[in-house]
């Protein structure tokens, strides 16, 4: 108790309330601004999940050869498997992937009976890898001994349909939900072979604008019905890591015979520009928390050297090391906590602020994001405590020996 009495006046005696007001008022602004951005990046987390309703998606870029008809022939539109490479190897891409096109002949109808007319079209197959494609059903996928074939096509011939040819010929409007109900026959011809599917809507594309099919199926087609398959590559999806990337503009304007056609949602640069301002804004608040954490380091130097011939005597006196150190420590401890605790409570407030903006986009939890912020809190000031204490420790144990 004693021990205790004497370094709290000690304290009070050498610790000047500015330099102390000034930490607090310096440290709670970097805090603020930390904690603000952390518990911001954890509210909006799921906006970043990919898929409908989330701003995190693939970013893909379709690429193929300009077309250049001339009286010689048709222009060669194949890419490569040097020109494939050299693409894979931008700094800007993730991954690259080719589409597999069907080499035999696709009719599709639908027979209404009662009598009525037929409605059928030839049409073509093509497939990427399932990786190229999100929020894929259940019902994408093919078994080689049955008999119905999962198709994806885009959502823009539906919308083409329902508000273009359905208005000016008096059709019914069709929704998704009812076109993926209705089957239709699909026969593939080829290879001197001909035989007959049942087809099914198993989904919508808005990235990809053509007509696929699972790949395991059209790799089992093209081995059974395929002819004139040269094996060349027409078209490649590229899949970038960041879409705002200047080096894609650069290197695609080096490429005059490309042509690149991306997904149709500015959703990757979206996500991108919110990451780097949320990113901004943690290094903001690191920023002002580095000085102030350096100045709070200046000041306990200034505090134990103005008290070093007191210690020295107090260890004398029989004062034992860490009853020594234990009043700067319990200070530095309780003045950090205080920081974080009202960090806390101003960003609480914060939220309450953005919170019904959130809400308005389809975020309704807000505590767990909150929690999570505390947690964060909690150790990160428990961290600048440890690294003050350790450096209290270091200090007076030197001046203690010397003396």
């Amino acid at each position: 108790m004693r021990n205790s009495f004497i370094h709290l006046k000690l304290l009070r005696q050498n610790v000047s309330p500015i330099q102390a007001f000034a930490y607090f008022i310096a440290s709670l602004t970097g805090v603020i601004v930390l904690l603000a951005g952390f518990c911001f990046s954890q509210d909006i987390r799921p906006l970043f999940r990919s898929g409908e309703g989330g701003i995190s998606r693939k970013e893909l870029f379709t690429i193929n050869k300009q077309v250049k008809s001339g009286i010689w022939g048709k222009s060669n539109t194949a890419f490569t498997e040097k020109e494939i490479e050299e693409i894979s190897r931008q700094p800007f891409v993730r991954s690259t992937h080719r589409f597999m096109q069907s080499h035999f002949e696709v009719y599709a109808w639908i027979n209404f009976g009662m009598g009525q007319t037929n409605l059928g079209t030839e049409m073509f197959f093509e497939s990427v890898p399932d990786e190229c494609l999100e929020n894929l059903s259940p019902e994408w996928r093919w078994d080689v001994d049955g008999k119905q074939i999962p198709i994806l096509i885009p959502r823009d011939y539906v919308n083409l349909y329902n508000f273009g040819f359905a208005g000016s010929q008096g059709l019914p409007q069709i929704s998704e939900g009812l076109m993926r109900e209705i089957t239709f026959n699909v026969r593939l011809t080829g290879n001197g072979l001909q035989e007959i599917f049942k087809g099914r809507i198993a989904g919508f594309s808005t990235d990809l604008n053509t007509i696929l099919v699972p790949e395991t199926f059209l790799r089992w087609a093209n081995s059974r019905f395929g002819e004139n398959d040269d094996g060349k590559t027409t078209r490649i999806i590229v899949e970038v890591k960041n879409p705002a990337d200047m080096g894609i503009t650069e290197f695609f304007a080096s490429k005059p015979d490309y042509v690149i056609a991306r997904n149709k949602g500015e959703s990757g640069k979206l996500a991108f520009f919110l990451n780097l301002l949320i990113s901004a804004i943690l290094a903001v608040g690191a920023m002002i928390l580095l000085p102030s954490t350096l100045m709070m380091i200046l000041s306990i130097n200034l505090l134990i050297y103005k008290s070093e011939k007191i210690l020295g005597n107090l260890l004398l006196l029989g004062y034992r090391r860490w009853s020594l150190i234990m009043p700067y420590c319990a200070a530095v401890i309780f003045l950090n906590l205080s920081v974080g605790g009202f960090g806390l409570w101003i960003v609480s407030l914060v939220q309450s602020l953005y919170e019904p903006r959130l809400r308005a986009l389809g975020i309704d939890d807000f505590s767990g994001s909150f929690t999570a912020t505390a947690i964060f809190a909690l150790l990160f000031m428990l961290s600048v405590s440890l690294l003050d204490i350790l450096w209290i420790k270091r200090k007076i144990n030197n001046i203690l020996t010397t003396s």
